[in-house]
């Protein structure tokens, strides 16, 4: 299988962000950082490490490298038939 190749950068890793989905059965992971100046934690966010399943969700895909927005060029690359055919075991 080929990666994925940002076609603004020609990186190769990319971030996926979901927006008003539900996620079943999920388990999380969220980072927190002590801030000195305001004597608390601070959050980074949440991760999902793993799900049973995401419904409704909207998604975007962003490159890592350069910030910008891939989600046409992601969505190309995973139906394509070297990539979803090897994630089916073909």
């Amino acid at each position: 299988m080929q990666p994925f190749t940002c076609p603004h950068c020609g990186g190769h890793d990319y971030s996926i962000v979901l927006t008003g989905c539900t996620v079943k059965g999920a388990t999380l992971e969220e980072d927190l950082t002590w801030d000195l100046a305001s004597q608390d934690y601070v959050s980074t966010g949440s991760v999902i490490l793993e799900s049973e399943s995401v419904e409704n969700a909207t998604a975007q895909a962003f490159c890592l490298n350069c910030q910008k927005d891939v989600t046409e060029a992601v969505a190309a690359w995973e139906s394509s038939p070297t990539v979803s055919g090897s994630r089916n075991g073909a």
